[in-house]
């Protein structure tokens, strides 16, 4: 209930306060409204596959290397044996069975640790192994899939941009349609133009026919009404006569 009233008065107290050079960030930070904060665009540091060195099995080596430059190289040691004999001369911390139980467990662990922790340790790292094995594979598919997706894109952009030659290519074939329907158009136009004049030419070359048959029967039937039966007799007579001297001239040439 506290904390609230503070974070409530704080959060009050900061457009005041925030200019203010003896402010601490802490306070600014603690006036934040919860799950509301601009999120982190700055990669963040890769976990440590292995863990610091340490000693005594739980006390990181950077706790000595911060003393040793004040306390040397027992400073360390020494503060920790001082606090346990404190701890027991005041009897802040009192010796009872459990303290025995939690030594012998503590033995067991660390026994179990220097005898099995390596073999184990051997086997989650085969565990870890095959995990990140599945996982590098998993992720050579998805690379390779998008990879593939990329490649698939790529090709179909340069696709796009060699549109313009479909487009020649379909005007150039419309183009030639065009001009077929054209050009069997006219052949069209001009086998009805020949067959209408081979008509004509037809028609007169009848009438001139029949004219002229019309005009030799109109001659000869003329003719014939013309000549006499006199005249006929004549001319039969004549010809009797031209044949008969003919023959005389065959028969007076003598033979070759």
């Amino acid at each position: 209930m506290l904390s609230r009233v503070v974070l409530s008065a704080a959060a009050t107290a900061a457009p005041c306060l925030k200019n203010a050079a003896l402010l601490g960030p802490g306070v600014l930070q603690a006036t934040r409204i919860f799950h509301t904060g601009q999120p982190r665009f700055a990669p963040l540091p890769p976990l440590p596959e292995y863990g610091g060195k340490v000693r005594l099995g739980l006390i990181p080596e950077e706790f000595f290397q911060f003393l040793y430059p004040k306390t040397g190289v027992t400073g360390p040691y020494m503060l920790g044996t001082g606090l346990i004999l404190y701890f027991l001369s005041k009897e802040i911390y009192v010796i009872t069975a459990e303290t025995f139980s939690a030594i012998s467990i503590v033995g067991l662990l660390i026994y179990a640790i220097k005898k099995y922790g390596a073999a184990f340790g051997e086997f989650i790292d085969k565990l870890n192994e095959q995990k990140i094995a599945q996982l590098e594979e998993a992720k050579q598919a998805s690379m390779k899939q998008i990879q593939d997706a990329i490649e698939l894109e790529k090709s179909q952009q340069a696709l796009v941009q060699k549109r313009h030659y479909l487009f020649d290519v379909q005007r150039n074939n419309i183009a030639m349609a065009l001009e077929v329907t054209y050009r069997e158009r006219l052949h069209r136009v001009y086998k009805e133009v020949k067959n209408r004049l081979d008509y004509h030419i037809s028609v007169q070359n009848m009438m001139q026919r029949k004219e002229q048959e019309h005009m030799i029967n109109w001659v000869e039937k003329q003719v014939v009404q013309s000549i006499s039966a006199q005249q006929e007799k004549e001319t039969i007579a004549k010809c009797i006569a031209d044949l008969k001297l003919l023959a005389k001239k065959a028969q007076a040439q003598p033979i070759m």
